[in-house]
């Protein structure tokens, strides 16, 4: 019974808006006197005037009636949902094509990019999806020095640096190693150096020892495994002067990464000079373990006071430019899971970045200041 009235009176207060002059009593008395028909009756009266369409309005209006439609209604719209369901997930299961069979197969591409690296000093390996350093590229003329270490962080290159110097057979050397974020890259190093000259002091420009590329003679056997929070990345091997690593596209913070190097030096000698060196610098075992003229170095934490201009301001400007290069490389090569077909999506799309890629690793402007230092040291080389 109160369902009922309910019922009634939600149909009274739409004769009452229908029609103010009638009172909610009268509306009433018509309903429950008349029947449901007369109300419906005379809402249709008010919302169309009374023509032949009325009996056909009143039927389709009917409480039957109106469940038809309303039920079709419904149908249509379940039918439009799956359709467009259908649609969107049919999509999402799109594969994109790779552009090979535009452009060439794998080693067409590979050698086609390693062509327009091998300028500034790298090649790609597809194994390890890393990029390295040739052994002749033209850093191999600029030695290193603390210098370079300075000009880092300002270039965009947030890294750790971790220089191991020490005196063997009348040489100063330094092996360092590196890890961080190199611009649009993660990666590190490892550099072997030296040289027979006297500590270099102009004002002004520098004040230290500035070390050579060793020759091919000098070179070493040395190897790194790269994680970052613990999972591997990548690993590089070779005899070489300067072994690197670099993974485009991947962001990180220096205190994400590990370096697990290993290097095989020449004599025990030069090992006990370097362990003494290692040591100094603040590594004990069990960061460190000598096997041979093997020695195996956990890099995690630098021990070495860092450059001065690796400020938290410029870190976190610095920072955010790289990651901002990052995301843009990753939505704008989303599609492509294979980095050749990235890097031909980025030549073709946006030239600019693609520059930006081929000057990976530490840029030429790091190295103004050996020009600075270039007439000093031309003379030191004549004396010699």
């Amino acid at each position: 019974m109160a369902v009922f009235l309910c019922h009634e009176i939600l149909f009274c207060n739409t004769l009452l808006f229908l029609e103010q002059q009638e009172t909610t009593t009268n509306m009433m008395v018509y309903s429950i006197e008349k029947g449901e028909d007369f109300m419906l009756l005379h809402l249709i009266s008010k919302l169309f005037p009374v023509n032949f369409m009325t009996p056909i309005l009143l039927e389709m209006f009917s409480p039957p009636a109106l469940i038809i439609i309303l039920g079709c209604i419904a149908l249509v719209i379940l039918a439009v949902a799956i359709f467009f369901g259908f649609k969107l997930k049919k999509k999402k299961q799109e594969v994109v094509e790779p552009i090979t069979g535009i452009i060439g197969d794998d080693p067409e591409r590979l050698e086609e990019l390693n062509k327009d690296l091998e300028p500034f000093g790298f090649a790609y390996d597809p194994n390890e999806d890393v990029f390295y350093s040739i052994m002749n590229g033209w850093q191999r003329e600029f030695g290193y020095c603390r210098l370079y270490d300075e000009a880092s962080a300002p270039l965009s290159m947030i890294i750790d640096c971790e220089p191991i110097r020490f005196e063997y057979e009348g040489k100063k050397w330094l092996i360092e190693f590196w890890k961080g974020q190199y611009g649009m890259t993660t990666g590190g190093e490892v550099g072997l150096y030296y040289t027979t000259g006297p500590e270099i002091n102009i004002p002004g420009v520098f004040n230290g020892t500035f070390y050579y590329c060793v020759k091919d003679e000098d070179r070493i056997n040395m190897s790194y495994a790269f994680r970052k929070n613990g999972n591997l990345l990548f690993t590089r091997s070779g005899l070489h002067w300067w072994i690197t690593g670099f993974k485009l596209g991947e962001f990180s913070q220096p205190s994400e990464l590990t370096m697990d190097i290993i290097l095989k030096l020449p004599t025990k000698q030069m090992m006990t000079a370097f362990v003494q060196a290692l040591r100094k610098v603040g590594y004990r075992e069990p960061e460190y373990s000598v096997k041979g003229r093997s020695i195996s170095i956990h890099f995690a934490k630098p021990h070495s006071r860092q450059p001065f201009s690796r400020t938290p301001l410029t870190t976190f400007i610095m920072q955010k430019n790289n990651e901002s290069f990052c995301k843009s490389y990753q939505y704008l090569t989303r599609e492509y899971p294979d980095t050749l077909d990235k890097l031909e999506i980025v030549r073709r799309e946006s030239p600019g970045m693609y520059r930006q890629i081929l000057h990976m690793g530490k840029i030429p402007q790091v190295f103004d200041g050996y020009y600075n230092m270039k007439s000093f040291l031309k003379k030191e080389e004549e004396r010699e």
